[in-house]
C-alpha cells in the first residue's frame, strides 16, 4: 500500500477533508451527541462538546500519519459538516482496510452516504494501493447496508454473534469490494486529454483551477499558507504569461481547461560549492478536483518531459509539501525520485 493518508477528496454533493477544531461544535450538534445516530455504534453519544474536542484534538494529531485515513463529510451547498467516514481497521499485510461512517439523520436516505463511501473506495484503490475495502453492519440496520451495496460493495455473509455495539452483541452482515472485482466491472469511457501551452483567454479558468491547489495548501498547512484567493494571487498568473522564462501549460478534456502546469527555466551559475545548474522546474501543478484519474496528468507529464528535451534541458525538477501524499505517489509513479530534503523541529 502506498502511505497516502487523508487527501481532500470531492464528489458532486461533498468535500471529504480533514477535521479541524471549529468542526467540533458541527460534529457535536449534528451526530456526535444523538442517540438515534450512535445506536448502532461502538461508541456513546457524546455528553459535551467537551468530548468532541477531545477527540477532534486526537484525530488531528494523527494526520502525519501516511496510514490514518478519517475524513469530515462536507456539504457543499451549506459548508457544513454533516458526518464522518474512516478507515476503522487497516489490515497492512493483506492492503485491506475496514470502513466505519456515520451522518446527521436529517440527511439519511439523500444518497449523500453511498457518494462519500464511492469516493473513499476510489481513492483507497487507485491512490492508496489497496485492495480490498470491506465495511460492515448490525443485521438489525439494514439501512446502513443499502448504502454499501449503493456504493458497490458486495454481500459477502453474516457472522453471528460476531460484533458488539450501544445494544450488546449482535449479528453483522459483511460487505467489501476488491479490486478485481473493480476491474470486472465496464470500465468508464475516459475522454481524450490534449495537452498545450496555454493562450490568454485560458488564464481566468487557470486561476480557478489554482485557487484548489491553492485550498488544499491551507487545508495541509493552515500556519504556512494565506487562505483564500485574492487579486495579486490571481494578477500573478498574467505575469509570468508573459514572462519569457516561464510557460504555462494545460490540458484540455472535451473542449474544457482540466489541468495546469508553470513551468520556469532556472540557471544557477558556478559558485564555491557547486557547478553551474541549467534546469526546468515545474513550479505550479494542478487537475480539476473532478478531472483527476482520469490520466490528465500523466499526459501533462508526459507533455513536459518531451518538451524539455526538445529544449535540450538535462532534468525536470519540482518541489512538494509532505502533507500532499497522493502527489507524492503520483510523481514517483511518473518517475521522479526525490533528491532532496527539507524538514524542521516544530518548536
Amino acid at each position: 500500500m502506498n502511505k497516502t493518508g487523508t487527501q481532500r477528496l470531492e464528489t458532486h454533493r461533498l468535500i471529504l477533508r480533514r477535521y479541524r477544531l471549529e468542526d467540533a461544535e458541527d460534529m457535536f450538534s449534528n451526530w456526535a451527541s444523538d442517540p438515534e445516530v450512535t445506536r448502532f455504534l461502538t461508541w456513546p453519544p457524546h455528553k459535551s462538546i467537551d468530548v468532541t474536542r477531545f477527540v477532534l484534538n486526537d484525530w488531528i494529531a494523527k494526520y502525519d500519519d501516511g496510514r490514518f485515513f478519517h475524513w469530515a463529510i462536507e456539504l457543499k451547498e451549506t459548508g457544513s459538516v454533516i458526518g464522518d467516514i474512516a478507515v476503522t481497521i487497516l489490515h497492512e499485510e493483506t492492503d485491506a482496510a475496514e470502513l466505519g461512517y456515520c451522518m446527521d439523520k436529517a440527511f439519511w436516505g439523500r444518497g449523500i452516504m453511498p457518494e462519500a463511501i464511492r469516493a473513499v473506495t476510489d481513492y483507497l484503490f487507485d491512490v492508496a494501493g489497496l485492495n480490498r475495502v470491506e465495511a460492515s453492519h448490525d443485521v438489525n440496520n439494514p439501512k446502513s447496508g443499502r448504502a454499501m451495496e449503493k456504493a458497490g460493495l458486495k454481500l459477502e455473509g453474516v457472522h453471528r454473534a460476531y460484533g458488539r455495539n450501544n445494544l450488546g452483541i449482535c449479528d453483522v452482515v459483511i460487505r467489501a469490494l476488491t479490486k478485481s472485482d473493480r476491474e470486472q466491472q465496464p470500465a468508464r469511457e475516459k475522454a481524450p486529454v490534449t495537452v498545450r501551452f496555454a493562450r490568454e483567454e485560458d488564464l481566468e479558468r487557470v486561476n480557478e483551477l489554482r485557487r484548489q491547489v491553492n485550498d488544499l495548501h491551507v487545508e495541509g498547512r493552515p500556519e504556512t499558507f494565506r487562505p483564500g484567493f485574492n487579486d495579486a494571487l490571481r494578477d500573478y498568473l498574467f505575469v509570468i504569461h508573459k514572462d519569457p522564462q516561464k510557460e504555462i501549460v494545460v490540458a484540455e478534456q472535451e473542449g474544457k481547461v482540466c489541468g495546469f502546469a508553470v513551468l520556469n527555466h532556472i540557471s544557477k551559475p558556478e559558485n564555491p560549492f557547486k557547478f553551474a545548474d541549467d534546469f526546468l522546474d515545474i513550479d505550479e501543478f494542478g487537475v480539476d478536483e473532478k478531472s483527476r484519474r482520469q490520466g490528465v496528468a500523466g499526459e501533462m507529464v508526459r507533455f513536459i518531459r518531451e518538451w524539455a528535451k526538445e529544449q535540450g534541458f538535462k532534468r525536470v525538477e519540482l518541489n512538494m509539501w509532505s502533507f500532499n501524499r497522493g502527489a507524492l505517489a503520483f510523481y514517483e509513479a511518473a518517475g521522479f525520485e526525490t533528491y532532496r530534503r527539507y524538514m524542521e523541529i516544530k518548536l
